[in-house]
């Protein structure tokens, strides 16, 4: 029976890149198969491509915190949210996106626990886009 050992981010990371850095590349670098799937599927795709990129590193999705789940966690680190893009129909997708991040710095970036990274799948209108930069920052 093969018993692998588990890995770190940095043993797949570039020469001077910390942990955070190498999530952020492959998030830059991960390309969605197809814009028109649904979340959940969008979801599974990345959990499938980072497993790829980051092979026997832990990679936990739905992972509970601050009362809700989050998409991914990469080592217990680094948590993941992905959303679709932000149109006039999804305003309540929005609310509800800003207040999950409100609850992962709350509960994870304020305790020190890891980073918090949203990855938006498609073309938001403009004014999602301001509104969401604006709140990042204040976070």
């Amino acid at each position: 029976m093969w018993r692998g050992v588990l890995k770190r981010i940095s043993d797949h990371s570039n020469l001077l890149e910390d942990d955070y850095d190498c999530v952020r590349r492959l998030l830059e670098g991960w390309k969605p198969r197809a814009f028109d799937l649904s979340e959940k599927a969008q979801e599974k795709d990345l959990q499938e491509w980072l497993h790829s990129k980051l092979p026997d590193v832990p990679i936990v999705p739905q992972y509970g915190i601050a009362k809700g789940k989050a998409d991914l966690v990469i080592q217990d680190e680094h948590v993941i949210e992905l959303k679709l893009a932000f149109t006039d129909d999804s305003i309540a997708e929005f609310d509800r996106c800003i207040g999950q991040l409100e609850r992962y710095r709350q509960k994870w970036v304020n305790k020190d626990r890891g980073f918090v990274y949203l990855v938006v799948v498609g073309k938001s209108g403009t004014e999602f886009r301001d509104m969401l930069n604006q709140a990042i920052e204040r976070f």
